[in-house]
């Protein structure tokens, strides 16, 4: 059986992703809610980069995001700045994506929720029996 690999998080219960075999589910989020839109968004990229680093993938291998932004209203032309200058301009990188209004409690902003690939890791096999 193929283990579900987990993406350590900074909440007691809670992980910031997991893999199993070519898949991979992450999320982005600042670990600073003191900061304003931007710099929550510029910190929820950085997550997402990291927590897709550490299961052996990147940005380029994104399936599709969704986006929850505390005021889409007031938020979404900059995300979308924001999102054009992180993903790039090639198409092929480009995951489906979809930005919501949600209310958060405790200072957050945003969180991106990504599903991606990866290569399929090899299934180790038990040579004792």
């Amino acid at each position: 059986m193929f283990p579900i690999q987990r993406i350590p998080g900074t909440v007691p219960t809670r992980s910031w992703g997991s893999a199993y075999r070519g898949l991979v589910w992450a999320l982005g989020m600042s670990d600073d809610f003191t900061l304003d839109f931007a710099g929550q968004a510029q910190r929820a990229f950085a997550a997402l980069d990291n927590g897709l680093a550490h299961v052996g993938t990147d940005r380029r291998r994104l399936i599709s995001v969704q986006v929850f932004l505390e005021d889409v209203v007031a938020q979404k032309k900059e995300f979308d700045d924001m999102w054009t200058d992180w993903i790039g301009m090639n198409p092929e990188h480009w995951p489906m994506r979809s930005c919501v209004q949600v209310t958060f409690t405790g200072g957050n902003r945003i969180e991106l929720l990504a599903v991606a690939v990866r290569d399929e890791p090899v299934m180790e096999t038990d040579d004792s029996e």
